[in-house]
């Protein structure tokens, strides 16, 4: 049965120490195929909970889903055109060239690692970001980065006029009914969230209820690439929303054409680090066998660096939201499998 081999995939991965729990949920058609909750939040460390089908993680960069689905919310509303200049919405942006379009598939030929610079601050971090030039043409190139959809969340925050959480908030949490999902979370809830690292260098503890990406932390914690916190319902509201196009609970969050736009492939045209066709629709990577597995051609999804996925395989009205801490207690390398590889058996699996 499908339940027991996503069982036996997750008890092994956890003997081995890829990570010390997880959620799989996955539905098909509207309906929820498996939802089940593995292990511990922490190995057996002090302080250690069972994993509930409703623990909250720290969820990286599936921030970017959401800050991306935000955006193209506003595309639909007429507020953002996917080929105006970056720079018409934050005006202290060097590179006049970068478009909309260009962060939402990463060609835009910025590049900078966000994480150096925790030590700065918010302005110095988004002042660094704002004083870019394109190291390839943009449009030319893919190279994944955090500073586009850092950028692209200040663009949201711009066009909607009020601060990116405001934003998010009204575009799609709020829509969606995603009530576990948030940046920022209360101290109450800290006990349903699992942990994230011990940091002792930089944090000086227990990284738990704050954001894990050091420049999301920098940023105050609210950030377009990283800072979120979900958990595995919620994100399969989000979802359902792009596999019914775009309409959930009877309501249209983004147009039916928006979502086959941003479910195309925009960029296996161009050029890559690796040389290989890196294959992306509008903030969507497409076809990554290595979270994606066996899953079919136009298969889209997305990792984060703590340990989560979410692979969608439209052919099949069929998704897959995998959490996890895969950092704790140290983001070392995990064992083979990593967890992305583990994603994509599961997506295999759950493919009809």
């Amino acid at each position: 049965m499908l339940s027991d081999r996503i069982d036996a995939l997750a008890h092994a991965a956890i003997d081995a120490g890829v990570f010390p729990g997880c959620v799989v949920y996955a539905q098909r058609a509207g309906r929820a195929i498996h939802h089940a909750a593995y292990g511990t939040t922490m190995y057996r460390d002090p302080g250690s909970l069972p994993v509930g089908v409703d623990t909250v993680y720290d969820i990286a960069s599936l921030t970017k889903v959401v800050t991306f689905t935000a955006a193209l919310a506003l595309v639909d509303a007429g507020q953002i055109g996917l080929d105006d200049p970056v720079a018409r919405f934050l005006p202290a942006m060097r590179a006049a060239g970068v478009t909309v379009r260009h962060l939402l598939t990463h060609s835009s030929g910025l590049d900078i690692r966000l994480s150096a610079l925790r030590e700065r601050g918010a302005a110095a971090i988004r002042a660094a970001a704002y004083a870019l030039e394109p190291a390839r043409t943009p449009g030319s190139h893919t190279m994944y980065a955090n500073v586009s959809s850092l950028l692209l969340g200040d663009v949201v925050a711009a066009a909607f006029g009020a601060p990116l959480d405001v934003a998010v908030g009204e575009l799609v949490i709020g829509p969606l009914d995603m009530a576990n999902t948030g940046y920022c979370p209360p101290e109450g809830m800290r006990s349903r969230i699992a942990p994230s690292e011990w940091d002792e260098g930089w944090r000086g503890g227990l990284v738990h209820g704050v954001a894990h990406d050091e420049s999301a932390y920098a940023l105050g914690g609210v950030a377009g690439h990283a800072g979120l916190f979900s958990n595995a319902a919620d994100l399969g509201r989000l979802a359902a929303m792009w596999l019914q196009g775009g309409a959930w609970a009877g309501r249209q969050i983004l147009r039916e054409s928006t979502v086959a736009l941003a479910c195309r492939d925009h960029t296996g045209h161009m050029a890559s680090p690796s040389g290989m066709p890196l294959r992306s629709g509008l903030g969507w990577a497409r076809d990554r066998p290595n979270y994606m597995g066996a899953a079919p051609e136009g298969t889209i999804g997305h990792t984060g660096f703590t340990g989560t996925a979410i692979v969608i395989l439209p052919r099949h009205q069929t998704a897959l939201v995998f959490l996890s801490n895969r950092t704790y207690p140290r983001r070392t390398p995990p064992p083979f499998p990593h967890h992305a590889a583990i994603a994509g058996t599961v997506a295999a699996l759950i493919a009809p």
